[in-house]
């Protein structure tokens, strides 16, 4: 019941320095923090993350992408067990996003990413629209496999100083690439 039983079979949150490596049957990367239990879909959850990320890795700019299941208007990102309240709605989202600025002084995100489905839509882009200067989302729905992170992430590891309207552009035409491949 718990992750891939590659890694151990765990059930609660981890955070990992993530490290680029050849083996896709297990995560190769080091456990920084195991946090055990939490709820992914509370804003609180994604304030605390994003907020010691920023401080444990100071950059010039920031990008968030959230991965997992959107509903696009209502909100997306769900925790059904041992949670029962659900999903992290639209509000919420919001609400994380400010707090998240407004702590950390940074104004704007460069680049917010939404790695799920139907989160395309134009009341999704006009609420996050005061915390990132650049948004991908999908307008659909989108394929279990999700995003061609190995692609875009190549191409930012060649050139990091690259703008979000750039990595917008780069996510994009990577998952056409890759939807075109399968």
């Amino acid at each position: 019941r718990g992750a891939f039983s590659g890694d151990g079979d765990w059930t609660g949150a981890k955070r990992f320095l993530v490290t680029q490596d050849t083996n896709l049957s297990a995560l190769g990367s080091q456990v920084l923090m195991d946090l055990g239990e939490v709820d992914m879909s509370e804003k609180e959850t994604l304030v605390d993350f994003v907020i010691w990320a920023m401080q444990s890795y100071p950059a010039e700019n920031y990008a968030l992408i959230m991965s997992d299941h959107g509903m696009g208007w209502p909100g997306g990102w769900s925790d059904p067990d041992p949670y029962q309240d659900g999903e992290m709605e639209l509000h919420e989202l919001v609400e994380g996003l400010r707090l998240i600025t407004a702590k950390t002084g940074i104004g704007q995100l460069e680049f917010v990413g939404f790695d799920a489905c139907l989160m395309s839509q134009v009341e999704v882009m006009t609420a996050i629209a005061p915390y990132a200067k650049y948004a991908v989302a999908s307008e659909e729905t989108e394929p279990a496999m999700g995003w061609a992170y190995k692609d875009f992430l190549l191409e930012l590891s060649r050139n990091p100083s690259m703008s979000g309207g750039d990595m917008a552009r780069l996510i994009v035409e990577t998952y056409i690439d890759q939807d075109v491949k399968i």
